[in-house]
């Protein structure tokens, strides 16, 4: 069987997409959280200075760029920054095979994943307590 999914790094060539991903995987929290009397070239620019690509990890699904992921690995913690797939992506369980692999570097390693998952992420909440995670401490920004 093939795996459902591959990774590669993101390079500078990507912010166009990366945004389009984040913004689009992103729309519901969004609606809830940005200021939407930025126009689309703002928010772009904010994208654009917060981009650091060794960082992000684009997600592929049958050689088709689908998703990013953000993860930063030290010796106390496996940090998920975000994981975005495309709409019209989501359902194929790409985001459980991908986690999976995760809680299985976890276990082996013993290091604990660390999550960041915005409040207002109903969606992104569930999956993650339907995959054993359990609502944590909070982080204020």
């Amino acid at each position: 069987m093939s795996k459902l999914f591959s990774l590669r790094k993101a390079t500078e060539e990507d912010l166009p997409f990366l945004y389009r991903v984040s913004t689009e995987a992103m729309r519901p929290v969004a609606e809830l959280s940005v200021s939407l009397e930025k126009s689309e070239e703002e928010r772009f620019a904010e994208y654009e200075k917060k981009f650091v690509p060794g960082t992000i990890a684009i997600i592929q699904h049958g050689g088709e760029d689908v998703g990013r992921l953000r993860v930063v690995r030290s010796p106390n913690a496996i940090y998920v920054g975000g994981i975005q797939i495309l709409p019209e992506h989501q359902g194929k369980g790409i985001g459980t095979a991908l986690f999976t692999e995760l809680i299985v570097e976890s276990n082996q390693t013993r290091i604990p994943i660390l999550l960041e998952v915005h409040e207002v992420n109903t969606r992104a909440t569930a999956f993650y307590k339907n995959l054993g995670f359990e609502e944590g401490e909070k982080i204020e920004n």
